[in-house]
């Protein structure tokens, strides 16, 4: 399970490690990003990496409204191929979902996780278009995994975070050549520590939602 996420590097970091041919999209850095938020995402688009915005929450193109994405945030890796919701997505739409932490409750204790040298990393995304006949809305899903050993004392699962090296396959490769990625790994290189419940509500959006608790200052 992933229900918040944050992206606060600069444009000019994320446009660095992902080096897409083109940014469209307006950009503001978020510490809390929920469900049903506009956020960043990278597509392959026309042979092009594409640096774009969509929303959190996936839509499939059959779905008859808009609820539908509310429950389909995430997707589990061991299924995606048979799931109607995912498989079209799967085999034809991922996305690559830029990231520097996400968050995790154990109990009612929320805790942030993120790379011990605090730098960007991708989730591995599916997206879909819904066309109501009014404005087409792109939305994505975040593709989750087994837990790997440093996480599990939080939570059965984990986004599947992405090598940079994956990232071009992960666009691109077929589909029945991914399971590979979906490994749990990264146990050396993440961390995690208790956080204020502050971040429980997706109006709060600042960088002091991820002070370690009990701490009463933090670089982040």
């Amino acid at each position: 399970m992933c229900g918040r996420y944050t992206l606060s590097k600069s444009i000019k970091t994320i446009e660095s490690h992902f080096k897409p041919v083109r940014i469209s999209l307006k950009y503001f850095p978020s510490f809390n990003i929920a469900p049903s938020q506009i956020s960043a995402v990278v597509v392959n688009s026309q042979n092009q990496s594409q640096l774009t915005e969509m929303k959190w929450g996936l839509i499939p193109s059959w779905a008859k409204d808009v609820q539908t994405g509310n429950r389909l945030i995430n997707a589990r890796s061991e299924t995606l191929h048979e799931k109607p919701s995912f498989r079209e997505s799967f085999k034809n739409q991922r996305c690559l979902i830029p990231a520097d932490g996400f968050i995790e409750w154990k109990g009612k204790k929320p805790y942030y996780i993120r790379m011990k040298d605090q730098r960007l990393f991708a989730f591995a995304g599916l997206w879909s278009t819904w066309d109501s006949g009014e404005d087409p809305l792109n939305t994505f899903a975040i593709v989750t995994t087994e837990a790997n050993t440093k996480l599990s004392p939080l939570h059965s699962r984990m986004p599947v975070i992405l090598r940079p090296g994956d990232y071009a396959a992960w666009l691109s490769a077929d589909s029945n050549s991914l399971t590979s990625l979906f490994t749990p790994g990264l146990d050396d290189e993440l961390e995690y520590f208790e956080i204020s419940t502050a971040i429980n509500a997706p109006k709060n959006n600042e960088a002091k939602l991820l002070q370690p608790a009990g701490q009463s200052s933090f670089t982040f």
